[in-house]
């Protein structure tokens, strides 16, 4: 195994301080040299390089698999997140009678899809309202969900707030009513752990770029396998029937996994970047990662409530897992603050009503410090 320091020494070229891995994280020393690696094979070899590459995507997909606790069979590659999600929200066969329920604090890629999908079918959207401070409505949630819900599109982790969405307790609801659970993992996938298989959802999308710490351009989606069958793909080419690399077949048919979805060739580069990815935090450990993310959070939240008599409101509760922290100031110091992050390299974000800072295992102690020194400096 890999210890924590060693992972963060992958991360040790980094220039500033990244608290926007909620956004776009760096990536490793390890995936910038596999994807070195990969631009190399193709510069030097050309089309050969296709051969060194084939076993490296099945691997990579299994790879991917195992660290979802999914089965290879379920997973799909697109271009990003909001795509995956596209696939799900335009197959999903909406009829005028039916209804779709989401948050309306989803992010715009988990939120259009599914309203231009209820939109095109004249089918309803039922768009559930947010407490004070973005809170989660659960009670709200729970009663929206009756018989005549298609589908529930939530994100596991809420990308303003960090809440975290039980997703047991809501895909064994869903499912009694007769709905499904469309899953956006993006926020979750990288920094808490998750077994596919081991919940009640139907289908998870997630991409590399976060995290999971890779490049941007890279998604996935995984499908329950007993769902596949009643999911169409939206674009089809070669690979919809197995057939990259060589000439239609008339009779061919369709590929049974969720391979279908994913039309023609891949990008090696993003998919062996995401392999290196995972392939790092397999080493060190996904519980390591939480643990760390963890006790980074906690040092910042307490900070930020050591601050609330000068005019900061934590707005993340303070035992909440995850690595997004969200808190507010006053309008002028918050320009400040930004205006000063700006000029320090410190990556801390606005979202909504918020200043996010998104914390990942290869921050430290003393980052965290040093954006709450900037805070106090600045009220």
């Amino acid at each position: 195994m890999m210890s924590l320091s060693e992972f963060k020494a992958e991360f040790r070229n980094r220039e500033g301080i990244h608290f926007n891995n909620a956004g776009l994280a760096p990536i490793s020393i390890r995936v910038a040299n596999r994807v070195s690696e990969v631009l190399t094979d193709l510069s030097r070899h050309g089309s050969f390089a296709d051969k060194l590459f084939i076993p490296g995507l099945k691997d990579t997909r299994e790879r991917l698999a195992r660290f979802l606790g999914a089965d290879p069979t379920e997973i799909a590659y697109f271009q990003n997140c909001a795509s995956a999600l596209s696939q799900i929200a335009f197959s999903l066969k909406l009829a005028p009678s039916d209804s779709v329920v989401v948050l309306g604090q989803e992010y715009s890629s988990n939120f259009y899809p599914w309203r231009v999908a209820c939109e095109r079918a004249q089918a309803k959207l039922i768009v559930i309202k947010s407490g004070l401070n973005e809170a989660l409505n659960l009670d709200a949630l729970k009663l929206a969900i009756v018989p005549g819900v298609k589908c529930v599109a939530i994100s596991w982790v809420q990308f303003q707030t960090g809440a975290i969405v039980d997703l047991k307790w809501l895909g064994t609801l869903c499912h009694h009513m007769g709905a499904k659970l469309v899953v956006d993992g993006i926020q979750g996938i990288g920094q808490l752990p998750i077994s596919f298989r081991d919940l009640p959802i139907d289908a998870l999308a997630g991409a590399s770029h976060k995290w999971l710490c890779g490049l941007t351009g890279q998604g996935f989606l995984v499908v329950k396998k007993e769902w596949l069958s009643a999911l169409d793909p939206l674009v089809v080419g070669s690979g919809t029937f197995n057939r990259i690399g060589t000439t239609s077949d008339p009779s061919a048919q369709m590929e049974l996994s969720a391979r279908k979805f994913e039309p023609g060739g891949h990008s090696f580069i993003s998919l062996f970047a995401l392999d290196a990815a995972i392939e790092l935090q397999e080493a060190v450990g996904k519980e390591v990662i939480q643990d760390e993310i963890t006790h980074l959070s906690l040092r910042m939240r307490n900070g930020l409530l050591e601050l609330e008599e000068r005019g900061v409101a934590l707005a993340t509760p303070i035992k909440q897992l995850g690595g997004i922290t969200s808190f507010m100031v006053s309008p002028e110091a918050e320009l400040n603050f930004l205006s000063r992050a700006r000029e320090e390299k410190i990556a801390v974000m606005k979202r909504g009503p918020f200043l996010r800072a998104s914390i990942h295992a290869f921050n430290n102690d003393g980052e965290v410090d040093q954006v709450l020194r900037l805070i106090r400096e600045i009220l």
